[in-house]
């Protein structure tokens, strides 16, 4: 992906994001298999192609909005590029683990994932963007549906709310 955001790789992450975003908010156990799946899949991605092909992430510099990331990868990351990408990979890792886990270890997941997504956002077309925002907000979603939906399911449909029966809740 060179920066092309008309690119198949650029419109399928964002669409894939939006979808994941849109199930987030109607189904939200099967959108945290999907942000799962999607940290987990990027730490092996990423680990192997900072071992096999680190010089390859160099293309971020070019790609970045921002001009202390420019700066950071001209500088030290392109120094220290396998341990450096390592490093988030096995954060990735964890964080796709955490989010599969329950109670505090997701909580954990879902705010490593959101800060993590929201400080790449400024790689621009290299992380996708919007992609890294919509996948930010939907694990938003998820912490809010964790905090405030799981101790009281929602027992009845929308209809019954329309209807000013009360359901007991």
């Amino acid at each position: 992906m060179h920066a092309n955001i008309f690119s198949p790789t650029y419109l399928v992450a964002n669409l894939i994001s939006l979808v994941v975003l849109i199930t987030a908010i109607f189904w939200p156990l099967i959108a945290r298999f999907l942000l799962a799946l999607i940290f987990i899949g990027a730490a092996f991605f990423n680990a192997v192609m900072a071992i096999r092909e680190p010089e390859l992430f160099m293309v971020y510099g070019a790609m970045t909005v921002s001009p202390v990331y420019e700066q950071f990868i001209y500088g030290a990351f392109r120094d220290n590029i396998t341990a450096i990408v390592v490093s988030i990979s096995i954060c990735q890792l964890a964080a796709g683990i955490f989010i599969a886990a329950k109670g505090a270890l997701r909580k954990l997941g879902l705010i490593a994932v959101t800060t993590f997504l929201i400080a790449i956002a400024p790689l621009g077309a290299g992380s996708a963007f919007p992609s890294t925002l919509l996948l930010a907000a939907a694990a938003i979603v998820l912490l809010f549906k964790e905090k405030y939906l799981s101790a009281h399911p929602l027992r009845f449909g929308f209809h019954h709310f329309l209807s000013g029966k009360k359901n007991g809740i």
